[in-house]
């Protein structure tokens, strides 16, 4: 899907080929159940939801401009396969199995989000991680590891966009995004 499809706030949101990679590695085809872990604006959640119509996407998120970006792309785009959650990660995550478990933000409980993780994902289940920091992604590998989890997979995606500029065009850098995948 592309970005302008979306509605926007100031909530960032994951930009589409980073997206799409994403949901690229949560491997989604034939899955029955996807949890988004610091949805933000909801994109990879509502494109998941949209792609995938038997796949039942829960949504947590913090922020009330998150929260309300969310409801408003589930209303535009119709969709009856998203459970949203105003709450933290994890304590307010729903306590049941995940075929798939997207983490696009942390707010600090790292931790307790792979342990969390840990527990509630089906086996053979994938978990993906998108961070800016190198240090969250070397902190996230570390902890997939002490868990258990297999095939852990590490990329840098960069993107840069064809921009005008006076008479001629240049290509204007996205912040780099590092995106962890792996398998329970």
């Amino acid at each position: 899907m592309r970005d302008d499809e979306f509605l926007r706030n100031k909530v960032p949101m994951t930009k589409s080929e980073v997206r799409a990679i994403s949901i690229d590695k949560l491997n989604l085809i034939g899955k029955k159940s996807m949890l988004d872990v610091g949805a933000g604006t909801g994109s990879v959640s509502i494109q998941a939801a949209h792609e995938f119509n038997g796949l039942t996407v829960t949504a947590i998120e913090m922020n009330p401009d998150g929260i309300d970006i969310i409801n408003q792309n589930i209303n535009k785009f119709a969709l009856k396969n998203i459970r949203l959650i105003k709450g933290t990660a994890p304590e307010d995550i729903p306590e049941q199995k995940y075929d798939a478990i997207f983490v696009g933000g942390s707010g600090s409980h790292l931790d307790e989000i792979i342990n969390f993780a840990s527990d509630h994902l089906n086996a053979n289940g994938t978990i993906v991680l998108n961070f800016i920091l190198f240090e969250n992604a070397m902190q996230v590998e570390q902890l997939l590891q002490e868990n258990d989890f297999k095939n852990i997979e590490m990329i840098e995606v960069g993107v840069l966009r064809w921009h005008k500029l006076g008479k001629g065009h240049f290509f204007k850098p996205n912040n780099p995004t590092i995106i962890v995948s792996a398998r329970k």
